[in-house]
């Protein structure tokens, strides 16, 4: 027996399907056929109605189908990868807090953010001048800038705070 979770339009339900044309969907037993007419296109005949259906993989999980002609995105786990989302969905959001120190000594040429914004991960923030060539210090990960510790047109030794972030 194959056991899955399929959300539609935030509706959830359960579906077991067994090895004898037999599928259970939300406790109610339907007889079941598909036939593949194609790569993606199948007839599927449940109980007494048939549905021409062409499905698409978008993701890991997400699949867009065309039943009879109507558009519907579905999302398809197995119990145990709807529980383990479950899990993830109701844990509490984790924050990195990080202060990026400069690699090396040298001078700040140019600060290309400010403090308060919101950066994605590998924006640029400082530009850094070190043995004459300008490296670019960039966002360890996506987040919002909380102090900016150093100023264009200073020097800064080795391991000093540039920029601390959330």
């Amino acid at each position: 027996m194959n056991e899955y979770v399929i959300t539609i339009n935030d509706k959830k339900r359960n579906v077991t399907i067994s090895d004898n044309s037999e599928v259970i969907i939300d406790d109610t037993k339907h007889h079941y056929e598909v036939i593949e007419l194609g790569r993606n296109d199948y007839v599927l005949r449940i109980d007494n109605r048939t549905y021409e259906i062409s499905a698409q993989k978008n993701g890991a999980d997400e699949y867009s189908l065309f039943i009879n002609g109507n558009a519907i995105d579905a999302v398809v786990r197995t119990g145990l990868q709807e529980r383990a989302s479950s899990l993830i969905e109701q844990s509490p959001e984790f924050k990195h807090k990080m202060e990026v120190k400069a690699p090396m000594p040298g001078m700040i040429l140019k600060i290309k953010k400010s403090e308060g914004e919101t950066v994605e991960k590998g924006d640029s923030i400082i530009i850094l001048e070190a043995m004459k060539m300008e490296n670019d210090i960039k966002s360890p990960f996506s987040g919002v800038i909380k102090e900016i510790k150093v100023s264009e047109n200073n020097p800064v030794d080795k391991g000093a705070i540039l920029f601390s972030m959330e």
